[in-house]
C-alpha cells in the first residue's frame, strides 16, 4: 500500500524524499504499511477507551506502532532535512493512500471540486468525503487551512442534503460552495512559508 507524506512547503522531491525514508524504516523492521498503520490504529483506540485493559494492543500491535512512529520520523527528517530549524515543523502527516483522490494535484483537485458541486441535485443522504480530501490536497501547501477547508465542507453538505429542505432554493447553496472553492483556491496562491 502507498504512503502519501504531507508537509506544508515542502515540494515534491522533498516530499518522495520522505516517503523513500518512511519505507526504508518499514522495511528494515518487516512490517508492512497497513500494518504499522493497523497497530497505530490499536494505540489510538487503546487510547480512545481511556486505556481499557480490554483494548490493550498486542504485542504485535505496539510494535508496528512502534515501526508507524519511526516510519513517521524518518519521513519528516528525510523531507526537512535541508531546511532551517525554525521552518522545520515538529511532526509529519504520513497516511496510506486508500483512494486516488488523495493524490490529486491542484488543478485536478480544483477541477474535481468544481465537478462535484455542478452535479450535485441536493438528493444526498451523506456527506461525500471525496471534498473533504481534495479541499485538503489543494490546501496543502497552507500553515493553517481548517477554516478555509470546513467551509468547502459544510457548504457542500449543506448543498447535499438541499434536498431535506424542499422550500429552500438549491442554487444558493451550490454558489456558497463556488465560493469557498474561490476563497480556498485564492488562498493557495499565495506564497508558501518555506
Amino acid at each position: 500500500m502507498d504512503l502519501l507524506l504531507t508537509v506544508p512547503g515542502a515540494s515534491p522531491e522533498e516530499i518522495a524524499r520522505g516517503i523513500a525514508a518512511a519505507n526504508e524504516v518499514l522495511d528494515r523492521a518487516g512490517i508492512s504499511a497497513l500494518e504499522a498503520a493497523d497497530g497505530m490504529f490499536a494505540i489510538e483506540g487503546w487510547d480512545d477507551a481511556s486505556f481499557a485493559d480490554e483494548s490493550l494492543p498486542t504485542g504485535e500491535e505496539n510494535e508496528a506502532a512502534s515501526a508507524w512512529i519511526e516510519a513517521s520520523r524518518a519521513a519528516l527528517d528525510a523531507c526537512c532535512a535541508d531546511w532551517p530549524a525554525e521552518k522545520r515543523p515538529v511532526a509529519a502527516d504520513l497516511q496510506l493512500v486508500d483512494s486516488a483522490t488523495q493524490l490529486a494535484d491542484r488543478p485536478t483537485a480544483l477541477a474535481m471540486l468544481r465537478a462535484l458541486t455542478a452535479a450535485q441535485d441536493g438528493n444526498g443522504e451523506f456527506m461525500n468525503s471525496q471534498i473533504g480530501i481534495l479541499a485538503d490536497r489543494l490546501a496543502v501547501d497552507l500553515d493553517n487551512p481548517r477554516d478555509l477547508i470546513a467551509a468547502v465542507t459544510v457548504a457542500f453538505t449543506r448543498l447535499e442534503l438541499a434536498g431535506f429542505y424542499p422550500a429552500e432554493p438549491i442554487e444558493p447553496k451550490r454558489q456558497a460552495v463556488y465560493d469557498a472553492i474561490n476563497a480556498l483556491e485564492a488562498a493557495t496562491k499565495m506564497p508558501t512559508s518555506h
